[in-house]
């Protein structure tokens, strides 16, 4: 028969997903891994963990499947977006790997402004200038760890560390390769005029291939340590977004997709970089060649109902939804701003501060969890309204991410955008896409639309409801009053 094999290192967790040809889910596994926080605005992780995680989740898959190793045609990657991991010459780390949440590199942040230009920048790159991403993080170790700067044999992205360790090959694609602030989003290539500008060696850059070419082939080393195959065949990949596209069928323009994960995403697929003069959003690459992706993305999405379960409430999640329901629309007043990281879109402000307002001894936990579910769906409105602006067509609203798995969270997306909500019939969307992607790659399938469109079906799941969604484009007003002098607080502190 033949079957595919996706592979998706997030954040906090690697998922792994056998399909069959037919796109039928045959089994999925996973293993989480810690973030490390040595320091304040630091965040770390060790890609070993990574390469552990792997190794566990592929036996996994092999135990549930009892599928023999040989019948896999290939293997497509996910993965977290924007980080970094430095390497040597024989692909061993330098350093931990620093994430997309790190926020050390502010000052580098402030450099590359002066230095390019903001608008310059965004004109090239399509993505805001913000801490965490490739570009700063680099140019912290740079300044702060010569020693490691100078021993960089190429830099990767996460997944294609990852992919690296299998293949022992060095690429990266687009849709990766466009978060790193080194990339010209419209050409598809690193920017020379970035390099140059920043002293970085494009020697040290991994060769670019589109994100459905075959990247490698699993070696002998790699075989042994996982049970895979030698010889199988690797696909590039994309990032987490790109293939969480792919996973829900937006391969066409007007589908949009609703993402509450750990951070929250907005998206849809456009035909050419749309750029937002404010710089509010991201463009960036899909996995289809002369296809762009519209993100928006709030730092702090399912972190926030994790923030609050852990340092307050000690609750199963499971009970959340049955709590908020018990507070009406509106929380009583009570408004979250979910800014525990800083904010991007549309903000773009590593240093704004998020508040409950309005707390009164009338409120209590059910209040508080739904009051953090509304802050959070406000906030990924934003990025609807910035679409709306930039005269982007959205149609269709897919709801996906941990959040999805909430028809509670998803009524209220329904209720507060004033948009029907659709499901999917597939669940972990982008290591789903990336087992896809692995089927266009190894020529099981002739292309994306091929691959989507007899896979992945849409069912209407929450229409808004009248009395709520009013109740909420009330309220939506007086946040937008209520968040500009958080930003002056803000701008005081500094």
């Amino acid at each position: 028969m033949g079957y595919l094999l996706g592979i998706d290192l997030g954040t906090s967790s690697l998922r792994a997903a056998l399909i069959e040809r037919t796109g039928k889910t045959v089994a999925i596994a996973g293993r989480e891994y810690p973030i490390l926080t040595p320091h304040k605005d630091w965040a770390e992780q060790d890609p070993e963990h990574w390469w552990q995680a792997l190794k566990y989740s592929i036996q996994l898959i092999f135990k549930q499947s009892k599928i023999n190793s040989c019948e896999i045609k290939g293997i497509g990657f996910s993965g977290q977006m924007h980080g970094l991991v430095a390497v040597d010459r024989s692909g061993r780390c330098l350093r931990n790997a620093i994430p997309w949440i790190d926020k050390r590199s502010q000052k580098e942040c402030e450099q590359l402004k002066a230095k390019i230009g903001q608008e310059r920048l965004y004109r090239i790159t399509g993505i805001p200038v913000f801490p965490g991403f490739l570009l700063p993080s680099l140019l912290w170790i740079r300044k702060n760890e010569p020693g490691i700067y100078d021993r960089i044999f190429r830099i990767l992205s996460p997944k294609d560390y990852l992919r690296s360790r299998l293949t022992g090959e060095f690429l990266s694609e687009p849709t990766d390769g466009c978060a790193t602030l080194l990339m010209d989003v419209s050409r598809r290539e690193w920017s020379a005029e970035v390099l140059s500008k920043t002293g970085i060696s494009g020697s040290i850059m991994p060769e670019l291939v589109e994100s459905g070419s075959i990247a490698g082939r699993i070696t002998k080393t790699a075989a042994e340590d996982t049970g895979l195959t030698a010889g199988t065949r690797a696909v590039a990949g994309g990032g987490d977004q790109a293939m969480g596209a792919i996973g829900m069928g937006m391969v066409e323009p007007g589908l949009a997709a609703s993402v509450l994960g750990t951070g929250g995403q907005f998206i849809t697929a456009v035909k050419r970089p749309v750029l937002d003069p404010k710089q509010r959003i991201h463009t960036l690459c899909h996995a289809m060649p002369g296809n762009w992706i519209l993100m928006g993305a709030i730092l702090s999405a399912g972190l926030s109902l994790r923030w609050l379960r852990d340092s307050f409430l000690k609750e199963n999640y499971s009970r959340f939804d049955e709590y908020a329901k018990k507070a009406p629309a509106g929380s009583d007043g009570l408004t979250f701003f979910p800014y525990l990281l800083g904010e991007r879109t549309p903000y773009m402000d590593p240093d704004l501060k998020g508040c409950f307002y309005g707390i009164t001894l009338a409120h209590n936990k059910c209040h508080l969890i739904r009051a953090v579910m509304e802050g959070v769906t406000f906030s990924m409105k934003g990025s609807l309204d910035i679409f709306r602006e930039l005269g982007v067509k959205v149609g269709r609203v897919v709801a996906s991410g941990g959040g999805a798995k909430s028809d509670f969270w998803k009524q209220m997306q329904a209720d507060i955008y004033n948009r029907n909500i659709y499901g999917v019939d597939r669940q972990e969307h982008s290591v789903y896409g990336a087992a896809l992607l692995a089927g266009v790659g190894t020529g099981i399938f002739r292309n994306l639309k091929e691959a989507c469109s007899k896979r992945i079906k849409y069912s209407l799941s929450n229409k808004p409801q009248r009395a709520n969604a009013g109740t909420y484009a009330g309220i939506d007003k007086t946040r937008k009053i209520l968040v500009q002098k958080l930003l002056q607080l803000t701008t005081g502190e500094k």
